[in-house]
């Protein structure tokens, strides 16, 4: 049987303030790893004149204090929107040195502003729900320094037994709030048409 993916969308309530604090605290973590990520290769692309592969970019991120502040598999999903940006970047050049776009509108990506955020984005390692709550992902270096050791949200009834691919948490209006995006699984229904109608 074919499977489709669905998405449903949460605002995040009921958190603590201090709880909010973390999400805020992970999305600028989050932040600063994109744009290490986006160092890496650039710095690459610059001196070598090719493009840093998301395994050789991950060899040396793995090092950062950010990559360790945040749990692996959350950046590990940060480092991957960066290698898509960038290969992206150079589908655009390609299809320019053929004919097929304008190579001044191509522009190579750009850093995230240093006071912005960016999504904590949790692939299937990285999903946890117990007893009616979604525990958003805390690595060990980063409960060493806080005093809160875990952050769970409520978790939507409806989604109960299916299954999650992936799981963002997404900042609004400069992280005075949070969006949840839980993406599952949904088999895909053939519908009987009435070919009368």
């Amino acid at each position: 049987m074919d499977k489709t993916f669905k998405t449903q969308v949460n605002r995040i309530k009921g958190l603590t303030k201090k709880e909010y604090q973390i999400l805020r605290e992970l999305c600028s973590i989050s932040k600063n790893l994109y744009n290490v990520g986006l160092y890496n290769i650039r710095q690459h692309y610059f001196t070598e004149k090719s493009f840093l592969t998301y395994e050789s970019n991950y060899h040396v991120a793995k090092h950062n204090e950010n990559y360790k502040l945040l749990q692996a598999g959350v950046s590990q999903q940060i480092l991957k929107v960066v290698d898509r940006s960038f290969k992206s970047f150079f589908n655009l050049k390609k299809k320019a040195k053929q004919g097929e776009y304008r190579f001044q509108d191509i522009k190579i990506p750009k850093y995230l502003a240093k006071d912005g955020l960016f999504p904590l984005i949790l692939s299937t390692n990285a999903i946890r729900v117990k007893g009616g709550y979604f525990y958003i992902p805390l690595s060990n270096t980063y409960k060493k320094k806080s005093a809160i050791k875990e952050v769970k949200v409520k978790f939507p009834p409806q989604l109960e037994g299916k299954t999650l691919k992936e799981v963002r948490i997404i900042p609004k209006a400069k992280g005075k709030r949070f969006e949840i995006q839980y993406v599952y699984e949904q088999p895909f229904e053939t519908v009987a048409l009435d070919k009368e109608k």
